[in-house]
């Protein structure tokens, strides 16, 4: 029998995540949840797939959720949403099979790995993360619940990331870094020391730029 599943979320990303899901046999997408009042043409192996309020989850029986959503905040939102609505339900973990992931290495549920990324021996990713296309983690690093790395980020061994951080497109972060909570790194950057809690740094060397606002777009928006 597939698992069936709901996707949360409609954007660009959401279609990468369901490209990659119809990958698997093992999966059948019954529809998404969007809080636009726009509905989107939305197909799974070219089959139209239909709009679900997110408070009719719990007329899904044995379905799981996966998330086609980029903004860490933004997952964490709909996250809790859900838990209020049925604490009990679950999010699926998906995987490229265009990726290597060390049999040492710990993937946390809800997280999506896009293809071509590698995650290196005694590595964790949290819960409900997203380590974008061509990313490489190496050994022993630590990336926290509700984190982002953009496409073709590099990092080396031991790299700790907290929660809701993000680090943009083709940074590369030195050996031993510490990432803060809720903190981003913009694009193209080379960051060789610690970054602290609700900032913003970018550059080559990556330099503290100002204090992240409240509520701020991971993505400048």
């Amino acid at each position: 029998m597939k698992v069936k599943l709901i996707i949360f979320g409609s954007s660009y990303h959401a279609k990468v995540v369901l490209a990659e899901i119809e990958k698997f046999k093992k999966y059948s997408v019954i529809g998404y949840v969007d809080t636009l009042e726009v509905k989107k043409i939305i197909k799974f192996r070219n089959k139209l797939i239909k709009k679900i309020h997110i408070s009719h989850i719990n007329k899904f029986k044995n379905t799981r959720g996966v998330f086609g959503i980029g903004e860490n905040q933004t997952r964490f939102k709909i996250f809790n949403q859900i838990k209020k609505i049925n604490k009990n339900f679950k999010f699926e973990k998906i995987i490229s099979k265009e990726t290597i992931i060390s049999k040492r290495a710990y993937i946390g549920n809800g997280t999506f790995i896009a293809p071509g990324c590698i995650i290196n021996h005694n590595t964790t990713i949290g819960e409900n993360c997203l380590i974008n296309t061509g990313s490489i983690i190496e050994h022993d690093s630590e990336i926290e619940d509700y984190c982002s790395l953009g496409p073709g980020v590099t990092t080396g061994g031991n790299i700790k990331m907290k929660k809701f951080s993000y680090i943009g497109i083709a940074s590369v972060l030195k050996h031993n870094i510490k990432i803060g909570k809720n903190t981003i790194v913009g694009a193209n950057s080379y960051v060789n020391k610690n970054c602290l809690d609700n900032k913003i740094y970018f550059g080559n060397p990556a330099k503290y730029q100002r204090k992240r606002k409240k509520k701020e777009s991971q993505f400048g928006r």
